[in-house]
């Protein structure tokens, strides 16, 4: 009670000489230290690093979405294409059996009509045979003749009873 400072203090002084440190300690605290903040430094930085990486991957999974849905709805469109290209098909395939059908009533009904320098109509000649007719009947003026209008009225009743 009577000692005002520590310097007169006995258990103070005691305690002030254990607390003291030699050159060799103070620096290896001083070495713990800074240690200790470049550490910090360089855990702040590992950390900023560490965001800017949880950026990237989030902006990569996001493109990798978008990618995702891209090619999902690729692969959709492809299916649908295809399914509308085999619609395609049957119908091809239907409207050459037709033709087909159609080509052979009509052999059948001009079987018996001979056109000017033409052999009878048969499935070789069958598309010269059919110029011919077309021909004919774009241009009935060059076919003016009496026979020719008489070939024409004869090939008109032939095909009357071909339904299309």
């Amino acid at each position: 009670i009577t000692v005002h400072s520590l310097s007169g203090c006995p258990r103070a002084t005691s305690a002030m000489k254990k607390a003291k440190l030699s050159g060799e300690q103070m620096l290896t605290i001083k070495q713990r230290a800074s240690n200790g903040i470049e550490n910090d430094e360089e855990i702040k930085q590992l950390d900023e690093e560490i965001k800017e990486l949880n950026e990237s991957n989030s902006q990569m999974e996001a493109d990798m979405i978008k990618l995702r849905t891209q090619i999902t709805t690729m692969e959709s469109n492809l299916k649908t294409i295809e399914e509308e290209n085999k619609v395609i098909e049957q119908q091809n395939e239907s409207l050459l059996h037709e033709l087909a059908n159609l080509s052979q009533s009509l052999i059948h009904s001009l079987a018996n009509i001979q056109l000017p320098h033409m052999e009878p109509i048969n499935e070789q000649n069958f598309d010269a045979y059919v110029t011919t007719l077309t021909d004919m009947y774009t241009n009935q003026d060059r076919y003016q003749s009496p026979e020719n209008k008489a070939l024409l009225e004869n090939i008109k009743q032939a095909v009357r009873g071909i339904q299309v």
